[in-house]
Parts: C-alpha cells; sequence; structure tokens
C-alpha cells in the first residue's frame, strides 16, 4: 500500500502572483490559496495543509477583510486614519499569522515572504511569539523555496 502523498502547501496572499509563480517554478506540491485571514482558517479547517506560505502586504483586498483593529492603528498613527490603514495593510500577514494562532492553527510551518535581513531583531521578536516562523525575501530563488518547504515538513512520511 503506498502511503505516499504530496505536500500541501496553503499561500495566504492578496493577489495570486504566489501561487502562479509557485505552481509554475515549484513543482511538486499541492497548492492551495486564501486571499484574507478568514478564507485561510476555513481552509485549514477543512484540508489537511502542511505549510503555510504566507505573504506580509495586503493592499488589494477590501478594508473590511482585513483583520486588526483600524481604531487603535489610527490611534497610535496620530489620528491619520490613512497611515493606520497603511500600517495594518502593510502587516497584515502578522495579523494572520496572530489570529491564526489564536484560533489553533499555530503548530503548521509558516514560510513568510518577507525581507528581515534589516530587521533582525524584529524577526527574533517574532519567532520567539511564532516558533514555527521561517522568512523568505522576496527575491528568493524557485530553489531556496523548495529547500524551505522541504526543510520545514521533513518530518512529514512521504
Amino acid at each position: 500500500m503506498n502511503t505516499e502523498r504530496e505536500i500541501t502547501v496553503l499561500i495566504i496572499e492578496d493577489g495570486n502572483e504566489y501561487l502562479e509563480n509557485l505552481s509554475r517554478f515549484v513543482r511538486g506540491y499541492t497548492y492551495l490559496q486564501a486571499h484574507t485571514g478568514l478564507e485561510a482558517r476555513q481552509i485549514l479547517a477543512s484540508e489537511t495543509v502542511d505549510v503555510i506560505y504566507l505573504d506580509m502586504r495586503f493592499d488589494r483586498i477590501p478594508i473590511e477583510d482585513l483583520i486588526g483593529d483600524l481604531e487603535h492603528a489610527t490611534r497610535i498613527h496620530n489620528g491619520d486614519e490613512n497611515r493606520g490603514l497603511k500600517y495594518i495593510q502593510n502587516n497584515q500577514g502578522l495579523y494572520i499569522l496572530a489570529d491564526l494562532k489564536e484560533h489553533g492553527f499555530d503548530s503548521l510551518p509558516v514560510i513568510v515572504a518577507y525581507d528581515f535581513s534589516r530587521e533582525p531583531q524584529r524577526y527574533e521578536h517574532l519567532a520567539r511569539r511564532f516558533p514555527t516562523l521561517q522568512w523568505v525575501p522576496d527575491a528568493v530563488t524557485p530553489a531556496e523555496i523548495r529547500e524551505r518547504i522541504e526543510d520545514t515538513t521533513s518530518h512529514i512520511a512521504r
């Protein structure tokens, strides 16, 4: 009996670029896609997912689909609602990550598409809060993405 299965990657992004590029250049995995945190939770509740590939910035989805407290973000940006919204959009990946953790999906490996090389302390803080978190820069090769997926799923029998 063959018990091998493909690794399933849930891509959470506000567009289709990661799905298109990973499907084309990083073959051999099953890809699912969500455009919002809510969609991600629905997929995670109904599908077997092995790793999450998460975009950081979400500026192409409706405001009402964003996770985050716009009032609070506006307050911390001196009452500037536009800056508050931009902050939530630019960090939506982290809001989604926190939301997934809050809903019990914190054991899955997560690869964030964001370059933390200039913000090592920020990444260290996030890695303490989300131990399964890894990152890849935007300028990453398909081989590097494959390596990261393989590293995060090496415990799964295939």
